[in-house]
């Protein structure tokens, strides 16, 4: 297969996660937030552990060259080696990864939590391929700031999302729970945002994004949709 025929099998795949092709808004801002906290870490081996379509493993690369990046999805792999070679992508199994342990310094896992079916389980083999002292960069999903303001003023759980959608919400205090439930401590918090204004449903959805504006104005990361931490595993 020629490098034509390769990349015309991907002429769904959005541009913006092609090489060197300008960043979308969302995009722009998960990149800024993630590879903020990564500029700031020592140079080491590098594992992206549900790298999408391996946009942000490109740009880490560039700071932190030995880096691997694997995916549970065969056509994401596929794009990826495509795309982004010579860095290596490869198909990692559902249930946890191939590597032996402690073979990492840094584990990127940046919005695969709410996809993953069991929190525990991947966290556990996050922490099982991290060296001694090795930090963890993680990113999820919660839901909108106001619903999920009124649901804790009124005492209730953020719930997680449908599973005819395949995604699960998770707080940004669930989070900090579970990386401390596996032996990690939270060395900052973070965050990013979606486009404002992109849902304007009803009154709600246009509140919403006023507060989201707001928050990403003045730094006020619980306002955010994504909350984003980085880690380091406690020996």
């Amino acid at each position: 297969m020629t490098p034509d025929q390769a990349y015309d099998g991907f002429a769904d795949v959005p541009a913006h996660f092609r090489r060197n092709s300008p960043l979308d808004p969302h995009q722009r801002r998960r990149h800024n937030a993630v590879l903020a906290l990564l500029r700031g870490l020592p140079p080491g081996r590098v594992l992206d552990y549900g790298f999408g379509w391996g946009d942000i493993t490109c740009q880490a690369s560039k700071t932190h060259p030995d880096i691997h990046a694997v995916d549970v999805e065969p056509r994401r792999v596929d794009f990826a080696r495509s795309e982004y070679a010579p860095i290596p992508f490869d198909l990692c199994r559902a249930d946890g990864l191939d590597f032996p342990d402690a073979s990492f310094d840094i584990v990127l896992s940046i919005v695969v939590l709410p996809f993953v079916p069991d929190d525990n389980a991947y966290m556990a083999e996050v922490r099982r391929v991290l060296r001694p002292n090795g930090r963890l960069i993680v990113a999820t999903r919660t839901t909108p700031f106001l619903p999920r303001a009124w649901r804790r003023l009124t005492g209730q759980r953020t719930p997680h999302g449908p599973a005819s959608q395949g995604l699960r919400h998770h707080d940004a205090a669930d989070t900090a729970a579970l990386l401390e439930r596996h032996g990690f401590e939270i060395v900052r918090r973070s965050a990013f945002y979606d486009p404002p204004f992109e849902a304007r449903r009803n009154i709600v959805d246009l509140l919403n994004s006023m507060c989201e504006v707001g928050g990403m104005t003045l730094g006020i990361a619980d306002v955010a949709p994504y909350p984003l931490f980085l880690a380091q595993r406690r020996d």
